[in-house]
């Protein structure tokens, strides 16, 4: 009987390995260990319009490398906030000025004047055009064009598959935007499969305020389809076991089996000696680092807002504050504000395609972490931070302090004081933070992310 991993998450995906594409793709590795060591395993993706098809285990090492490969250091500029318009602006400055010199005096004046009084509109122009021939290369050449998932009206048939009575199927990917679920329980009593997949929070159905559209009934009958579909469900919390249960029972869904299972916290690239620019500058100074997609749900405006006190308050030395993550949904206000307030433009960096390299290194040198969601299924970079020996002013919404356990003290993430409070604290009282940290480091086991995957692929009964 073979166990079945479905990798059509990865199988298209470009960027770094982040939260669900991460947990996929180590589970992928382990799941080559399997197979290397003997055990029945192989993997298998999802198309709309095919059906399910078995890919070879060196095409998903391919993709894996690929995926891998996007968190390598690249030349090039990585804050989308000032260090990276600034570091733009002095390379067009320094070539401008070498043309400029090779002018009358008189001439060379006015041309730098007019240039310099443009500077701004320039600058952002010349990351408008990185970015358009960025998408530009992403569109003509997709990752994997051989594996897109096109939804399509037709059904896929189900005599189109790779399974065999007895097998058993796991997918831990982004199953409500590439999988048919009806379909795969169509599958399921046809051959017998033994069906694993996996909930990472139900905050499209508990709070579909902070998320894109109203997602709300579209993940409500995607949860109606798992609890049909699965025979069993691992979740990453028991915040997020229990969410899911009260959304089944409140829907009238079977409830199937559950069992909880830890991501791990580790990131899995070795440090590497080439740091880049924007990060090796950041080293040498004293910063908050809080690691996450900028989205509404993580709640970046807590930390803006605190800062915007301390200034006002007079409070000097205080560290950077640096947000590590994409611009998500919901935040093109709150990016304005930061972008435009004069009090907290030397303090509040933005860096995003970072490497775990350069990851690893902000998490080893930072002050401490931030890490204020509102609402999480897990909160794994809170998880990376204890991993790294690092104290975090931790929201105390939801899963969070299942990940710290006594070891934080957890904020109320929509109370700026608290925050204030908090960041001016540990921020000037070096001891405070010294035995946080020790109590750290003596009491805190990081989970591995292979015992992720032994976890997952231990659940196949």
């Amino acid at each position: 009987m073979t166990t079945w991993f479905d990798v059509t998450t990865i199988l298209g995906w470009r960027r770094p390995a982040v939260g669900i594409i991460r947990t996929e793709a180590e589970a992928a590795a382990h799941a080559r260990e399997l197979i290397a060591a003997g055990e029945d395993v192989k993997f298998c993706f999802y198309s709309h319009s095919t059906g399910y098809s078995a890919i070879d285990s060196t095409d998903v090492a391919a993709t894996l490398k690929r995926i891998s490969g996007a968190h390598v250091v690249a030349p090039g500029p990585l804050a989308s906030g000032g260090s990276n318009k600034s570091s733009i602006e002095a390379r067009l400055k320094e070539k401008a000025i070498k043309v400029l010199n090779r002018l009358p005096s008189k001439l060379s004046g006015r041309i730098y004047q007019f240039f310099q009084q443009r500077r701004i509109s320039i600058v952002e122009a010349v990351i408008g055009v990185r970015h358009l021939r960025s998408a530009a290369k992403a569109f003509l050449k997709p990752a994997n064009r051989s594996y897109v998932f096109t939804p399509s009206s037709r059904k896929a048939h189900t005599s189109g598959h790779p399974f065999t009575k007895g097998d058993s199927y796991i997918s831990v990917g982004l199953d409500w935007d590439n999988k048919n679920l009806p379909h795969l329980y169509e599958l399921k009593k046809q051959v017998g499969l033994q069906v694993i997949l996996f909930c990472y929070d139900v905050i499209p159905v508990r709070l579909p305020h902070l998320c894109v559209g109203d997602v709300a009934a579209k993940f409500a009958n995607y949860f109606a389809d798992v609890a049909w579909c699965a025979d069993k469900v691992l979740c990453i919390s028991e915040c997020t076991r229990k969410d899911l249960i009260s959304l089944l029972e409140e829907l009238g869904a079977p409830i199937p089996e559950t069992a909880v299972v830890k991501l791990g916290c580790q990131l899995s690239h070795e440090l590497s000696d080439k740091i880049s620019t924007d990060v090796e500058a950041l080293l040498k100074e004293r910063f908050v680092l809080f690691v996450s997609t900028i989205e509404r749900r993580k709640n970046h405006e807590v930390l803006y807002r605190a800062y915007t006190r301390l200034i006002d308050a007079g409070v000097q030395g205080l560290p950077r504050l640096v947000f590590v993550g994409m611009p998500g949904w919901g935040v093109g206000d709150l990016l304005m504000d930061i972008g435009l307030d004069p009090r907290t433009k030397e303090y509040i960096r933005i860096l995003n395609n970072v490497s775990d390299s350069d990851l690893m290194h902000l998490y080893r040198n930072c002050t401490m972490t931030a890490f204020p969601s509102l609402y999480e299924g897990w909160g794994l970079p809170v998880a990376e931070s204890l991993a790294a020996g690092k104290y975090c002013l931790a929201s105390s919404s939801a899963s969070i302090p299942e990940v710290g356990g006594e070891l934080l003290d957890y904020l109320d993430p929509w109370d700026v004081s608290v925050w204030v409070a908090e960041l001016k604290k540990y921020a000037f009282d070096p001891v405070a933070l010294a035995a946080k940290e020790d109590a750290i480091k003596r009491g805190y086991k990081p989970v591995a992310w292979i015992e992720t995957a032994q976890f997952i692929f231990g659940s196949v009964k």
